[in-house]
């Protein structure tokens, strides 16, 4: 019998955006519990990650967290891992900008904790090949991944007792695989099935470092686990009982591991993370089917392990909201690469606020909300804007409207950019706004999330229809098929949007079209607009977009051309120049509709869900951001409002969440052929 060597590490985190409540809720219910009891046991050794913000949270709020960590440390006891900062994704940021990350996080231990960490934490485990290189070159000796990136490759689980070697161009790096048992059996099953665990493998007589390395809010954050963990004491018990099996298990840390235990071999790894991670990034609509195909073939270990779905990067096809928050955050790096030199405190403060909006949370979405939740949205934005205001005060940004590429998709968008706002278009999209930046506000207005089916809503939709709901408050690990929700009556907004919701939509609807089914998405859509491409032309402050479209007129098929200029105003908001021609030989009679999303901060009861008609002026102040958004019509029209609701998934349930607001202005007219209706639209910003 030969002991075991346990890794225990656990990794904190809590993104930008989020609130304080959030922070203060995880020290008093899991950061700091979980510490003290730790403290208790001075036979344990362990490891631990903190993200950079959880960090100047303990600085700032709780020095005595700070106080006791370096207790730890001097002790033997704990070792500290590094990472990115702002715990970004580190694939899918520029590699600069990586090693500026984990540059900065790194600094922060040895100043402030005055220890040398050695380690990274690869934010959810998402790995690409060229991250060794990075790591490398940043002074990183090591980091975990899961044990699904190992087998992948061949590698048997039963042959993962160790720790393997892996490099890019040379640039070595140690890594250690994450026991997906482990992670299931701590901290949900009795402290016993994990002491019978080691008991096994230490009767195995080899060389064993088996590794638990997952997030620390699983001990007492997650729904049922503060009871469990610490008023029931299990956390005591598992430590109590490590402690008196000592014979066979030991608690030891990363680096005593590397200085002790050689390397299993050289490894090469593909782009992968957690399993689970895998099934969230494919596209919904096969889900389901891929969820099925898994659990035919759970029991199936000669195949199961090389069974997984897509790869992180997956969520950039998924949800265009993403790729456009990703592809701002590359552009915003791209002018402070560019432009932003020295150490000046303008500048340092422009790259922290270009980290800060690469924390990886809100690009995403899984079991927690990430991407559905607006606060984390905006706090993305606040911060690339933040970075952009400096950037265009250091370089007196000129108003100007330029073509590029901004989503990568092989496709112009047309964006103006200013000191005061950003408009960037899509003429692939319908000719619509998809970005509406009041950078004084550091907000992005368009910043709203589009209704989609997700993979998980038909489990939803089965659990009520069968009334099999539980409780979410119960003990149950985040990766389980249990339904809980968090309000009754959800079924009642599961509705998709078939396009995008951005601004400047042109609907052509149905003569009969009525309001209430606009929010239900139950409209007939006649015309060819909302998904057409427009035609762009850049005028001097104008950008005009024209499409010759079809609209359907009973069994006919007719031409129609749209025109819109968008003249930017001189401070913020803009002007819309609107033509419609009839360009059949047939009267036509028209219901049109031009519709516009604003990502308010909190839904108005009063003002998001109303039929207001035959009026040319409508406004919405939103008081959290002090600012006034109005619409004014140059023609009489009648004004469908509705909000915009998401039903998603969370760790504490299903939820629905406000995502916005759409307006759309309803001109009803009469066009003989060859004949124009014109209106003007101004949307005005203002502050309060």
């Amino acid at each position: 019998m030969k002991k075991v060597k346990f890794v225990f590490a656990v990794h904190n985190h809590q993104p930008i955006g989020n609130f304080k409540w959030v922070f203060q809720k995880g020290y008093d219910i899991s950061y700091k519990p979980f510490i003290d009891i730790m403290l208790k046991h001075k036979n344990i050794k362990w490891n631990m990650h903190c993200s950079g913000m959880l960090w100047d949270f303990f600085v700032k709020e709780h020095p005595e967290y700070i106080t006791i960590v370096k207790k730890l440390i001097k002790n033997g006891n704990l070792e500290i891992i590094s990472g990115g900062y702002y715990e970004p994704m580190l694939s899918v940021i520029p590699k600069v900008d990586r090693i500026g990350q984990i540059k900065q996080l790194s600094d922060f231990i040895k100043n402030k904790l005055r220890y040398n960490s050695s380690g990274a934490w690869v934010a959810e485990r998402v790995w690409e090949p060229s991250l060794a290189k990075d790591l490398s070159k940043s002074g990183i000796k090591y980091t975990v991944l899961d044990d699904v990136h190992f087998t992948s490759v061949g590698v048997d689980v039963n042959n993962l007792n160790g720790y393997f070697v892996s490099e890019d161009q040379g640039y070595k790096i140690n890594v250690f695989p994450i026991s997906q048992k482990l992670r299931y059996f701590i901290p949900f099953q009795d402290v016993s099935v994990t002491i019978e665990y080691f008991k096994k493998l230490a009767s195995e007589d080899k060389e064993q470092v088996v590794v638990l390395a997952d997030d620390g809010e699983k001990f007492g954050m997650w729904p049922g686990t503060f009871k469990h963990v610490y008023e029931n004491g299990w956390l005591d018990k598992f430590l109590t009982a490590l402690e008196e099996n000592s014979d066979i298990v030991e608690t030891v840390t990363f680096n005593e591991v590397l200085k002790t235990v050689k390397p299993l071999g050289r490894i090469y790894l593909p782009t992968n993370s957690y399993f689970e991670m895998s099934e969230w990034t494919l596209p919904s609509s096969i889900q389901n089917d891929f969820d099925s195909f898994m659990k035919q073939n759970e029991n199936n270990e000669r195949i199961k392990p090389f069974i997984k779905g897509s790869f992180w990067r997956g969520f950039l096809a998924k949800y265009e909201e993403s790729n456009n928050m990703h592809k701002k955050m590359l552009r915003i790096s791209d002018k402070m690469q560019k432009s932003i030199s020295g150490k000046s405190q303008q500048n340092n403060s422009a790259i922290q606020f270009l980290y800060a909006g690469q924390c990886n949370c809100a690009y995403w979405h899984g079991v927690f909300g990430g991407l559905y939740l607006p606060h984390l949205r905006n706090a993305i934005y606040e911060n690339l804007l933040k970075a952009e205001n400096i950037y265009n005060n250091i370089h007196n940004q000129k108003p100007i409207w330029h073509k590029t590429d901004f989503d990568c998709d092989g496709s112009d968008e047309v964006l103006y950019e200013s000191k005061s706002q950003n408009i960037y278009v899509s003429p692939k999209k319908g000719g619509s706004i998809f970005e509406f930046d009041i950078l004084k506000n550091n907000y992005n207005f368009s910043n709203v999330l589009t209704r989609r089916y997700e993979g998980y809503h038909k489990k939803l939709k089965d659990a009520i229809m069968n009334n099999n709901i539980s409780d979410s408050q119960e003990l149950t690990s985040i990766h389980t098929d249990a339904v809980k929700v968090k309000e009754i009556g959800l079924e009642n907004h599961l509705y998709y949007d078939w396009y995008q919701k951005t601004s400047l939509l042109d609907h052509f609807f149905h003569n009969d079209t009525t309001y209430d089914e606009v929010y239900c998405v139950k409209f007939r859509e006649q015309g060819d607009f909302v998904l057409g491409e427009y035609n762009t032309r850049i005028n001097k402050n104008n950008l005009e977009l024209y499409r010759d479209g079809k609209v359907w007129f009973n069994d006919l098929h007719l031409p129609v051309k749209v025109k819109k200029i968008i003249t930017p105003l001189k401070n913020e908001g803009y002007n819309v120049e609107y033509s419609i021609t009839n360009l059949s030989d047939i009267k036509q009679n028209f219901t049109f509709g031009t519709e516009q999303v604003f990502a308010f901060s909190e839904y108005d009861e009063a003002k998001d869900n109303i039929k207001i008609e035959n009026i040319k002026k409508w406004y919405r102040t939103d008081n959290n951001l002090k600012t006034e958004i109005g619409i004014e019509s140059s023609k009489e029209c009648n004004y469908w409002i509705v909000p915009i609701y998401t039903v998603s998934m969370s760790e504490n349930g299903y939820e629905r969440t406000y995502q916005g607001t759409t307006v759309i202005n309803v001109y009803k007219f009469c066009l003989e052929p060859k004949k124009i209706f014109k209106f003007k639209l101004k949307i005005v910003v203002k502050k309060i």
